[in-house]
């Protein structure tokens, strides 16, 4: 197992909101997860590679994103887009993109969306915004993008301008109907 991957794992286990890869449902903190919401951006999947568009190498647009399949009950979704350096403990993840309040009517975000839903702050320059990746060394870099399917609006007793990733699972974690994620690399040139 690589370091990415063993960090992935825990982060998945810290955050409560693994998928199971057959089609039973799988039990998270008294919600049956769903397991049925799909995910995609535009031009990248799953194990595929982040566009450079996206990143500091270039514009860096915050991603183009579309989903399908919310499970009934759906009053909102939440996102966010994460990395563990290697070099770091799990408790320093760098955060990109932390977005919450999502209409439920909403399956897909243009490049660059700043309109649709609430922006919580990402930990590259602390503010309320998406900041694109521009992960530091050699090799390819893994970042975790997770979309959360929401019962309710989340629970938060702080201000916008603290809604961290960690203050967002919290306010969300018996709310989730369903996740997904999807994991992209990225290597600087």
């Amino acid at each position: 197992m690589n370091f990415n991957t063993f960090y992935l794992l825990i982060g998945l286990t810290l955050l409560g909101c693994n998928k199971s890869s057959n089609s039973t449902n799988t039990v998270l903190n008294s919600t049956v997860i769903a397991n049925q919401l799909t995910f995609s951006g535009k031009g990248f999947t799953n194990n595929g590679l982040f566009p450079k568009l996206y990143t500091c190498d270039s514009l860096g647009l915050s991603p183009a994103l579309q989903w399908s399949n919310a499970p009934a009950g759906t009053t909102s979704f939440a996102l966010t887009m994460h990395h563990y350096p290697p070099t770091y403990p799990v408790e320093a993840k760098h955060v990109y993109f932390v977005l919450y309040n999502i209409p439920a009517s909403t399956s897909s975000l243009a490049e660059n969306a700043k309109t649709i839903g609430l922006f919580g702050i990402n930990t590259v320059d602390g503010k309320n915004s998406y900041t694109p990746p521009c992960s530091q060394g050699p090799g390819s870099k893994t970042y975790i993008l997770t979309l959360y399917a929401l019962s309710a609006a989340p629970s938060i007793s702080v201000s916008t301008s603290q809604v961290t990733m960690d203050v967002l699972i919290a306010g969300i974690r018996n709310k989730i109907l369903d996740s997904t994620l999807m994991t992209v690399t990225y290597t600087r040139q």
